[in-house]
């Protein structure tokens, strides 16, 4: 994350039931947010900072790391592909 290697613990299952909830609840109340997370031209999420330009861009859900260069949370224990599934999941529901 940023460039850098880190060691995490992973998330719960209840950190990220509680997680899925409340990002489908957003992408509900905010029609224009979907749930989707900023992604490299080869389909994986990214992990690092985005530029400026790609920040006012992106139309989804963003972890700290994509908006401060300072910041590594979510962390690289986070796994976005499984959990954006649960949100969509959750929003079909």
């Amino acid at each position: 994350v940023q460039g850098r290697e880190w060691v995490q613990y992973d998330f719960t299952p209840e950190q990220y039931a509680a997680l899925v909830r409340l990002s489908a609840a957003l992408c509900r109340i905010f029609p224009n947010l979907p749930p989707d997370a900023p992604r490299n031209p080869d389909g994986s999420v990214v992990d690092h900072q985005l530029p400026p330009e790609a920040l006012r861009a992106h139309r989804g859900l963003l972890g700290h790391l994509h908006v401060q260069g300072n910041k590594v949370d979510p962390g690289p224990a986070f796994q976005w592909e499984p959990f954006l599934q649960r949100v969509r999941r959750e929003l079909r529901r």
